[in-house]
């Protein structure tokens, strides 16, 4: 499989973090991480900020999804430019949990905008190429949304 640059990684958690995402967003994903290339990822979670790093899952631990039109070379700088502007960013821990809150009991979605966790920064980077991946949903965005969008294809 040759992956593209913004093909998602949508990830199959083994961790016990991993096993409540997905059990509480009703998902085989907790985790998504963005292709740069065959071996660089963009990707953060609650260990650690928004950063590039090298490609650690093997196949068996991720599918891959792709969207579905070619991208324009306005939406490929866009993205990058996202994406380079956002490196460092923490993690927005309080928003996950939240947004499992607001799944289980309605309560609201706390957001820290200068934080981001591993779905808001895929839904982001693409909004930033003026591409809603999944419209009618905003602020809470969990990798099972992403997986749904009709602007993507499973590839793998």
């Amino acid at each position: 499989m040759v992956l593209k640059r913004f093909d998602l990684l949508f990830v199959k958690g083994k961790s016990l973090v991993g096993r409540v995402i997905e059990e509480v967003t009703r998902s085989p994903y907790s985790h998504v991480a963005i292709v740069i290339d065959d071996w660089h990822l963009v990707e953060t979670d609650w260990r650690y900020p928004l950063k590039m790093r090298h490609m650690a899952y093997r196949p068996a631990e991720y599918d891959v999804y792709r969207y579905r039109e070619p991208f324009t070379m306005h939406e490929i700088v866009s993205m990058e430019v996202f994406l380079r502007g956002c490196l460092n960013a923490p993690y927005d821990l309080l928003q996950s949990l939240t947004n499992g809150l607001h799944i289980l009991t309605g309560l609201p979605i706390l957001d820290a905008p200068e934080r981001l966790n591993c779905s808001e920064t895929v839904d982001r980077m693409f909004a930033a190429a003026g591409i809603d991946l999944c419209p009618g949903i905003d602020g809470r965005v969990t990798p099972a949304d992403l997986a749904a969008s009709d602007k993507l294809q499973r590839i793998a």
